[in-house]
């Protein structure tokens, strides 16, 4: 998974969930052999919007193909910038691949339109994949579309991290997995540094990544997205009145102001962000660590994936299902943890720990993906990245004190109704 793919808006998608009929059969069609032995190559071709791992221990095709021989996998990379709108004009013509790298916004539409196949049949015979141990938001997906109609590849989520040195300076108490909202505007209160009018140390950086409003939102007790569509309400009031009291008081820089990573430069106690930034802060030079975003209402974490589907028009389903079988298995799941970083979706793969990268000085409480794993959730990703996007416009601009939290809210609930 491509660090880029989450800290950019993706492309729009348009999508519509209704009501999805269970699985069908589907699964059990094919068009040719289903495994290697017939003494021809077995090609299959995968989308994705990132070239696959240059270390061939670290390549999970490659890995995949030394498995099972007479198998080759030719992954066809699509620019970022037009990985959603390519992958839906090849569906829609019926020249899709063999294998599909969905986005979450898109699976809807896919599902809806009966352009993937339920694997329902497959995972029923399948010795190497249980469903039953899905985390829950896997599995609140697969109910919300009928059946298992995508694999993802493992999960990333918004996390909490803080330095260490400016709560041992300040003698704040180190967040725990059980730390509340309130708990971190306090901190957030005491961690912040103000001389002769300017800040020097900010309690927590600005939400530079537009997940974190979500889960934030999400936390405060909003669906954040349900039956199809984007929802907010009094828990997006709830959050934004937060945020704005946080950057009122200087406690958080404004939205939108461009100050770089305060975090990783030492003027930020603590940020909210992307779990991938495990990686990018392994050599930070002081001691930090992470936590689950806080509680309010409940937990709530965005997560973020990429999901494995075969598109109808494959002609060889049960050759493209021997893939997608190795790929989910634990073998499978191991190299991607370890080329990803990222915790598989099955939960027993994840916890042996293939995916954490250790920094020099950070992180040491990787229990906090415990909780991640228990709270996560398919949200706004589900929904169009133009329409999460545009909203969260809208709540910088009321946490700005542009225009009123109320005004915000109402205006990207009727953007998303014209969405349905």
């Amino acid at each position: 998974m491509k660090i880029k793919k989450w800290a950019a808006l993706l492309l729009a998608c348009f999508m519509t969930i209704g009501t999805f009929s269970a699985c069908n059969n589907q699964g059990s069609q094919s068009g040719g052999e289903s495994g290697g032995g017939t003494g021809e190559e077995i090609k299959l071709t995968l989308t994705q919007w990132s070239p696959p791992s240059e270390d061939d221990e670290l390549n999970l095709y490659k890995q995949f193909e030394k498995a099972n021989p007479g198998y080759k996998i030719e992954v066809m990379v699509i620019a970022e910038d037009q990985y959603s709108s390519t992958l839906n004009r090849m569906i829609s013509t019926n020249t899709a691949p063999d294998i599909i790298t969905a986005w979450e916004c898109d699976i809807g539409s896919f599902v809806s339109n009966k352009k993937v196949i339920c694997l329902d049949d497959y995972l029923a015979k399948s010795e190497e994949i249980d469903p039953e141990e899905f985390i829950p938001a896997v599995k609140e997906l697969s109910s919300s579309f009928g059946g298992n109609y995508c694999l993802p590849w493992g999960y990333a989520s918004e996390i909490l991290f803080y330095n260490k040195d400016l709560f041992d300076a300040a003698e704040v108490e180190y967040p725990t997995n059980d730390w509340t909202m309130d708990d971190f505007v306090a901190a957030a209160e005491k961690l912040t540094i103000i001389e002769n009018g300017k800040v020097k140390q900010y309690g927590c950086d600005t939400l530079s990544f537009v997940g974190g409003y979500w889960s934030g939102i999400g936390a405060a007790g909003d669906p954040v997205y349900q039956d199809g569509k984007l929802t907010i309400g009094e828990g997006a009031k709830k959050f934004l009145t937060t945020q704005k009291y946080l950057v009122d008081n200087q406690f958080s820089p404004a939205p939108s102001t461009d100050g770089g990573d305060l975090f990783a430069s030492g003027m930020a106690a603590m940020t909210r962000t992307g779990s991938w930034f495990i990686g990018s802060y392994k050599e930070l030079e002081f001691n930090w660590d992470i936590a689950p975003q806080p509680k309010d209402v409940r937990f709530y974490n965005s997560l973020h994936t990429g999901l494995w589907c075969i598109p109808e028009t494959t002609k060889n389903k049960d050759a493209a299902w021997t893939a997608l079988e190795w790929f989910m298995s634990e073998e499978g799941q191991k190299i991607n943890s370890k080329g990803t970083s990222n915790p598989s979706v099955i939960q027993s793969i994840a916890d042996q720990g293939d995916w954490k990268v250790q920094g020099t000085n950070g992180p040491s409480n990787w229990d906090a993906f415990d909780v991640i794993s228990e709270s996560g959730s398919f949200g706004y990703v589900c929904a169009p990245a133009g329409l999460t996007g545009e909203a969260v416009k809208e709540f910088e601009a009321a946490i700005l004190g542009q225009k009123s939290i109320d005004d915000a809210i109402a205006t990207v609930q009727a953007k998303a109704e014209d969405f349905e």
